[in-house]
């Protein structure tokens, strides 16, 4: 377990890094240009597998010095910026070595980079972190190789989790961002709220950030320059890791974002059903945007796949409304649901779910046993 987390804590480290470190000098991003040749950096995902494929991705950026946010709003308003504004290098060779096994791929036009391995190698009896390395055998890189953390579920018929991030974990405002622009373009992660009794809640469904009992996968709409801003902010507050599924928010010739809110949410989440049809799944989420509606499209394409369903109230609907109907339908088809202003009382719904317990807690618990 110590192995695990140093693993997890060194990755998070190299990824948090001055808030990501791809946090180019401003003038850098503007007016330079090194050309193809220059030092590049790698920012990399935590992947995820199965018994039969390993998933892993990652983007090459231009390396720049990290630049401090200082303390003055301005400063800080430039770093957040600067992170968004990260510049992308295309063509990058990126080589990825696993489990005895080697390959190669080369970054797109956005710099993005992924690897989808096949393996034969059995999952684990307990969930836990793996690791994968990644390396630029041809370009100069801040760093030689980077060792990835991929998390392997237990073998075994385990809960896992699927969570939202906005509103969800972090406190963002998101749904009124005029009267909460400050908390989304100058807050530093140590500015940053959790949203109440979050922190609490997953740790007891964890029993250990760093290398949890259960694995947590996240799926956000916020964008993947904000990867280690999450990262860093999980770490501060002792939120689980996990896997991410965040945005491309790239332009498309055709359409402003290349994906909508909840097409790239719901796509997530049915890759990791699909991807795990042993493990039943927890979602967690918020009624501040989309999470219901797409919670219940879940819940109906797959039956018997979800063990209950845990929902933030930010829009004081639980008991009212289109949502609140959904709401009612999922708890109709014998799926606990709990949905209130933070998640301190959600405590009390896990425990009955037997979440708050070290070895039996792992254990799917059964249909009949969740209508009781």
């Amino acid at each position: 377990m110590s192995e695990q987390r140093s693993l997890v804590s060194t990755f998070l480290r190299a990824a948090a890094a001055g808030l990501e470190s791809d946090i180019d000098r401003f003038g850098d991003v503007l007016f330079r240009n090194d050309g193809p040749a220059g030092k590049v950096r790698m920012l990399t995902y935590a992947g995820y597998r199965n018994a039969h494929e390993l998933r892993i991705s990652g983007r090459v950026v231009r390396y720049r010095e990290p630049l401090d946010a200082g303390d003055g709003t301005l400063s800080r308003l430039r770093a957040m910026m600067a992170i968004y504004n990260s510049e992308e290098v295309p063509g990058v060779r990126v080589r990825c070595h696993a489990f005895s096994g080697t390959a190669e791929t080369r970054s797109d036009e956005e710099g993005y980079f992924s690897f989808t391995l096949p393996i034969d190698r059995p999952l684990p009896d307990a969930t836990r972190w793996e690791s994968a390395t990644l390396s630029t055998p041809e370009q100069e890189a801040q760093s030689d190789s980077i060792a990835v953390p991929v998390m392997a579920p237990a073998a075994d018929e385990h809960w896992g989790v699927i969570s939202d991030i906005d509103d969800t974990i972090i406190e963002t405002g998101a749904t009124n961002f005029v009267k909460n622009w400050r908390r989304v373009l100058v807050d530093q992660p140590d500015d940053r709220l959790a949203v109440p009794g979050a922190a609490k809640l997953y740790q007891m469904i964890a029993h250990d950030h760093q290398a949890p009992v259960r694995p947590f996968f996240y799926v956000s709409s916020s964008p993947w320059n904000l990867y280690g801003f999450i990262a860093e902010f999980m770490e501060l507050n002792g939120i689980p890791h996990g896997p991410m599924f965040l945005a491309d928010y790239g332009i498309d010739r055709e359409k402003l974002l290349k994906v909508a809110h909840d097409t790239h949410k719901l796509a997530a989440i049915e890759a990791i059903l699909s991807f795990y049809p042993q493990l039943r799944f927890l979602l967690i989420g918020d009624n501040g945007q989309h999470d219901v509606e797409i919670y219940a499209r879940a819940v109906r394409d797959f039956p018997g796949r979800m063990a209950a369903v845990f929902i933030r109230d930010v829009e004081g609907s639980c008991k009212q409304g289109t949502k609140a109907s959904l709401l009612n339908g999922i708890e109709a088809d014998g799926i606990p649901v709990y949905c209130g202003s933070g998640f301190h009382d959600a405590l009390t719904a896990a425990k009955e779910l037997k979440l708050d317990r070290p070895l039996e807690a792992a254990k799917a618990i059964s249909t009949k046993d969740l209508k009781q």
